[in-house]
């Protein structure tokens, strides 16, 4: 089967496409050639902007394949650049098309877990956040409409090597730098789902070997379990055999942190967990690593290289401004001690819930 991967050098797209080898396809990938990860030097490479209709047609050329994979760039240019020419169209999506994703008094609230027939945002004239999501649900919008049979994927964050954004360096330099602490917006309670990269690659793997489930069909992606912000900070630092405490402020307080640590600056639904039972149970997914062995070797990788430097990765965002966050430490430190002292205020007592009589058919004490 010929399959055309766009995208296809990223965190994922590696796994995809040797997933799609092993299983004897014939592959081409379509990217800008900005990257050229060695491990697919064999691979047939076209190179174009996938942004553009222009670039796509030109690169593309009138050449037809089975099965199209769309990971990377416009999917309102590439759905129509690829109408009929291709038997199967796998397009990525993202979680933030669900209505609730941003909050907002237009929107449903996200519920916990969400499924696909959640609603998604059909009028993002409401704000900035919600235009972006508008322009994800009218991107799938366009799938479906040149290609009846689609699939699309709504991926949530994915964590792994050579990742755009590299959430988890956040930790991984602190730990490097000798930090004793690190702020976390709230306790970091938020939770999120996350994805491996080789795992995300496995519900596309798991598309394109079930054409006719698939077709016309949405899934989630994700892993069964999702980490809070505090967890997961946690998993790395105790992987890298660090003792760092995590120090929960406001997020009212905790500016930076809040900005940088949190999906898209914080703007998001505090808790953003998506159900992935439909994959499950129709296209019989299953996870090809354990999410922990995946970020174990997501640490590992960091290890091999003592020099890494995210600034190819202009979304990355964390400033590690160390002397700002000691002096929001020691204020803030400071600050509940005053305020302690400024109130008075009484400690209820520990009460067992249940009763405690001392005498057959008796209450106790308290009357219970």
């Amino acid at each position: 089967m010929r399959v055309l991967v766009v995208g296809g050098t990223g965190p994922t797209g590696p796994h995809v496409v040797h997933g799609l080898l092993s299983r004897g396809h014939e592959v081409t990938i379509f990217h800008r050639g900005a990257h050229e990860p060695p491990e697919l030097a064999a691979v047939e490479h076209l190179h174009g902007d996938p942004h553009f209709r222009a670039s796509i047609d030109e690169a593309l050329g009138n050449r037809t394949f089975d099965t199209v994979v769309a990971m990377y760039g416009r999917l309102r240019h590439l759905a129509p650049a690829l109408a009929g020419r291709c038997g199967q169209f796998v397009a990525i999506g993202g979680v933030p098309v669900y209505q609730g994703f941003f909050p907002h008094p237009s929107q449903r609230g996200l519920p916990v877990p969400v499924t696909e027939d959640h609603p998604v945002v059909r009028d993002g004239s409401a704000a900035a956040a919600l235009a972006f999501s508008g322009r994800l649900a009218e991107a799938e919008a366009s799938v479906f409409a040149h290609h009846a049979g689609a699939t699309i994927l709504r991926f949530p964050t994915l964590f792994g090597p050579n990742n755009a954004r590299p959430a988890e360096w956040s930790v991984v330099r602190r730990v490097r730098d000798g930090r004793p602490f690190m702020i976390l917006p709230d306790g970091g309670g938020q939770i999120h789902t996350r994805c491996a990269a080789a795992n995300a690659a496995a519900f596309v793997l798991a598309a394109v070997a079930a054409p006719a489930v698939a077709a016309g069909q949405v899934y989630n992606a994700g892993e069964a379990t999702s980490w809070s912000l505090h967890d997961w900070a946690s998993a790395i630092a105790r992987l890298m055999g660090a003792d760092l405490e995590l120090v929960g402020l406001p997020r009212e307080i905790a500016v930076e942190a809040t900005s940088t640590l949190l999906p898209l600056a914080g703007t998001t639904a505090p808790h953003v967990v998506v159900s992935t039972e439909k994959a499950r149970r129709e296209l019989g997914y299953t996870p090809a690593v354990d999410p922990l062995d995946a970020l174990a070797d997501l640490v590992a990788w960091y290890a091999d290289r003592p020099d890494f430097d995210p600034s190819a990765s202009p979304s990355f965002t964390d400033r590690f401004d160390y002397p700002t966050e000691d002096a929001l430490l020691a204020e803030y430190r400071a600050a509940a001690r005053r305020l302690a002292t400024a109130v008075e205020q009484r400690a209820a007592p520990p009460i067992h819930s249940m009763p405690h009589p001392k005498e057959p058919g008796k209450v106790d004490h308290r009357g219970r």
